[in-house]
């Protein structure tokens, strides 16, 4: 199917969900600050979201239904395991002793708190960042180039956004001193996965690339309750 016969159901679809997480809780600085404590207001405003984002990541050559080999479920999947053992290594192993406490409390939590609330905030992440925020980046970048953007150079904007969502919602509001060995932490377990996602979404489709983030969690917390305190 090519871009142009997508049917609008996919992004009706993504959007309808969106705003269902939304209702529940806002998970972003940014997106709170512009919903305000409003349910009805986060709905409306993260469906308006995913809907201009949907429509210029399209105008950028981005489909949202999954394509290509696999399709989106087994390739999503597959990279949430492989992402999800990147980051068991970094948060269990290498950079254990860095961890703010009051994430390892939270990782402490029974298992299905967790998992909601992770795999919704994925949800909503994905869409603010990957499909609104990257979609429009891949866009104004289409316009400027009058070209579609290459591999590298998408992948380049996702990790200019995953910069922006992870400085306001991670390394700003930890409260933890900025270091250089912090900041080499946060892009490695952060802005890679972040990255890794948008490289789905540009050649598996959005679906795939939601799957993934979603899915990673299904992976990363039964770990965490495994390994955290080995």
């Amino acid at each position: 199917m090519s871009r142009a016969a997508e049917p609008p159901s996919t992004l009706i679809l993504i959007a309808a969900i969106a705003a269902l997480v939304g209702w529940i809780a806002p998970f972003d600085v940014f997106y709170t600050a512009l919903a305000g404590g409003s349910p009805m207001a986060r709905a409306l405003v993260i469906a308006a979201v995913a809907v201009i984002g949907g429509l210029a990541a399209r105008g950028a050559g981005l489909r949202l239904r999954g394509h290509g080999p696999g399709g989106p479920v087994a390739v999503g999947l597959l990279a949430a395991a492989l992402v999800a053992g990147w980051v068991v290594l970094l948060d269990c192993f290498v950079f254990r002793g860095r961890l703010d406490p009051e994430i390892v409390a939270f990782l402490r939590k029974p298992l299905g708190v967790r998992l909601s609330y992770f795999m919704l905030r994925a949800y909503n992440e994905n869409v603010l960042y990957r499909l609104f925020a990257f979609g429009c980046a891949a866009w104004a970048w289409q316009r400027w180039r009058g070209r579609r953007g290459t591999l590298p150079q998408l992948l380049g904007l996702a990790a200019l956004v995953q910069m922006v969502n992870i400085g306001a919602n991670v390394v700003l509001r930890s409260g933890m001193p900025v270091t250089v060995a912090g900041l080499g932490y946060d892009a490695l377990r952060y802005i890679v996965p972040g990255v890794v996602w948008a490289g789905l979404f540009v050649r598996n489709g959005f679906v795939a690339a939601e799957v993934a983030s979603v899915g990673c969690h299904l992976f990363l917390q039964p770990a965490f309750s495994l390994l955290l305190d080995r």
